[in-house]
C-alpha cells in the first residue's frame, strides 16, 4: 500500500512566489484540525474594534500573510528549521464579530483553547491588543505559572476609557493582571517609551511588578543584561508567550500601525533581542497592530511576517525533530 504523502509547502521551485493560496509562509491551509496532527497554528484574528486612535488592524492578518510569501522554513536567526520540528499549518481566521467585543473574544478563547487541546503551539495575527486577553485566558488555563515577554511602545496598563470601558487595546495587559492569568512579576516589557497623560500613568506597572525595559535601559548593555538574566531566572524551564506589538518598533521601520511612537527599536534590534530568549519554552505568540492602510511601502507587514516566523522558530528551537515529514 502507497505511503499517504504529507502536504508539502509551496516552495518558488515548483511554483512562482505570486501564485497560489496566500496563506502564511506558504503553509498548507486547515479549516479543522479535530482528525489532524499539529504542532504549529497560524491564526488570523482580524478585529479592532477597541483601539483609541487610528483603526485598520482589522486588515493586518492578510497583509501579513501576503508578505510571508518569501518566509522560507529554515531561520539562520534562530539556527533551526521550523518545518523540520514542528507540523505546521495555516488555520485561517476566527471568526470574529465586528460590532460585540465580548463575542469576538469568546470566539478567540474557544478557537485557542480548541487548537492547544490538539497539541498545537498558537501564532496569532492580529488585529489590535485587546486580543491579547482572550489568547491569554485560554492560554493561562493550559499553561499555569506562564511568563509573558512583551515588546511595546506601551505598558497596556491603561485602567479604561473616560466613557467607562475598561477593554480597549490599551488595557489587556492591566486586564491579565486583574483576572488573575499572569501575575505582574512574571510579565516582560521591552521598548516601551514616549510621552503619558501623567506620572501616575506608571503606578499600576509599578505596583505590579512588571518588569519593564524601557529604551533607554535596552540601550545600556548593562541594564539590558540584568533585564535578561532576570527574565531565565523567573521563566526557568517553564512555558513562555511572546506577543509583540508592532508599535514596539520605530514608525521609520513600521509605519503602519495605529499609535505609533518614535525612539523606538530598528528591525534588526527587535529581532535580535527575539534571538536572546532562544532555548525557554515558548509555547505561542502574537504579532498585533499591523494597520497596512498607513504603509504603503509594506513595510511593516513585511516586518510583522518575519517576526511571526521567528515566534515559530523559537517554538521549534526546543522540540525535537517530527516524526513525520511534513
Amino acid at each position: 500500500m502507497k505511503k499517504k504523502q504529507e502536504p508539502r509547502p509551496s516552495d518558488s521551485l515548483y511554483q512562482p512566489a505570486v501564485s497560489g493560496l496566500a496563506t502564511f509562509g506558504r503553509l498548507p491551509h486547515l479549516d479543522e484540525v479535530a482528525d489532524t496532527e499539529i504542532d504549529l497554528a497560524i491564526l488570523g484574528i482580524p478585529f479592532d474594534g477597541l483601539v483609541t486612535f487610528r483603526p485598520g488592524a482589522r486588515f493586518g492578518p492578510n497583509a501579513i500573510r501576503q508578505n510571508s510569501i518569501l518566509c522560507r522554513d529554515y531561520s539562520q536567526q534562530m539556527e533551526v528549521g521550523i518545518r523540520e520540528r514542528l507540523r505546521a499549518r495555516d488555520v485561517g481566521d476566527v471568526n470574529i464579530n465586528p460590532f460585540d467585543y465580548d463575542e469576538t473574544f469568546r470566539q478567540i478563547e474557544d478557537r485557542i483553547s480548541a487548537l492547544q487541546s490538539r497539541g498545537a503551539a498558537v501564532v496569532s495575527l492580529g488585529g489590535d491588543h485587546s486580543i491579547l486577553l482572550p489568547i491569554l485566558r485560554a492560554t493561562s488555563k493550559k499553561y499555569p505559572k506562564l511568563s509573558l515577554i512583551q515588546f511595546d511602545a506601551h505598558t497596556d496598563t491603561s485602567e479604561g476609557t473616560s466613557s467607562g470601558n475598561k477593554f480597549h487595546h490599551g488595557t489587556s495587559v492591566r486586564n491579565v493582571i486583574e483576572e488573575g492569568l499572569i501575575p505582574g512579576n512574571r510579565i516582560f516589557q521591552i521598548g516601551i517609551r514616549g510621552s503619558i497623560g501623567s506620572a501616575i500613568y506608571n503606578d499600576y506597572a509599578t505596583q505590579s511588578k512588571i518588569n519593564i525595559l524601557h529604551m533607554q535601559g535596552f540601550h545600556n548593555p548593562e541594564r539590558r543584561g540584568a533585564f535578561l538574566e532576570r527574565l531565565r531566572e523567573v521563566a526557568g524551564s517553564g512555558p513562555c508567550y511572546l506577543t509583540f506589538d508592532i508599535d514596539g518598533v520605530d514608525p521609520a521601520f513600521a509605519p503602519g500601525t495605529g499609535t505609533p511612537v518614535v525612539g523606538g527599536l530598528t528591525s534588526f534590534e527587535a529581532l535580535d533581542m527575539m534571538r536572546s530568549f532562544r532555548g525557554l519554552e515558548f509555547i505561542g505568540g502574537d504579532v498585533v497592530e499591523v494597520a497596512p492602510a498607513y504603509d504603503r511601502s509594506e513595510i511593516t507587514s513585511l516586518l510583522a511576517a518575519s517576526i511571526a516566523l521567528e515566534i515559530a522558530a523559537l517554538i521549534a528551537f526546543t522540540r525535537p525533530p517530527c516524526a513525520v515529514g511534513t
